[in-house]
C-alpha cells in the first residue's frame, strides 16, 4: 500500500492514525506532507486542532471500526446495544 493511501490503521497503533477521534471528515495535507486530521475528542488536549498521523496523548481511543465522524454515521454509536457474539 502506497504512504498516500496509508493515512488510518484502524486501530493497529497507539497514535492518531490509529484512533476513533482522529477525524475523517476534517483534514487536510499541506504541500503533499502526511495527512493531518482534526482531533474530536473532548478530553484530548489536541481537541479541536489538527494533528498528525503519529501524534499520541493519554485520550487515545482504539479506532478500529474508524473514526466517529465516519461517513453514513458513527460506528460506535450503538455500542451498548450491540449483540454479543
Amino acid at each position: 500500500m502506497s504512504d498516500a493511501l496509508d493515512y488510518r490503521s484502524w486501530g493497529g497503533t497507539r497514535n492518531c492514525k490509529g484512533c476513533r477521534y482522529w477525524s475523517e471528515m476534517v483534514a487536510h495535507s499541506i504541500g503533499g506532507g502526511p495527512v493531518q486530521a482534526m482531533c474530536l475528542s473532548q478530553a484530548s488536549p489536541n481537541r479541536a486542532k489538527f494533528t498528525g498521523p503519529t501524534r499520541v496523548c493519554d485520550q487515545w481511543t482504539e479506532g478500529g471500526l474508524g473514526a466517529v465522524d465516519q461517513p453514513g454515521g458513527n460506528p460506535y454509536a450503538d455500542e451498548s446495544n450491540s449483540i454479543p457474539y
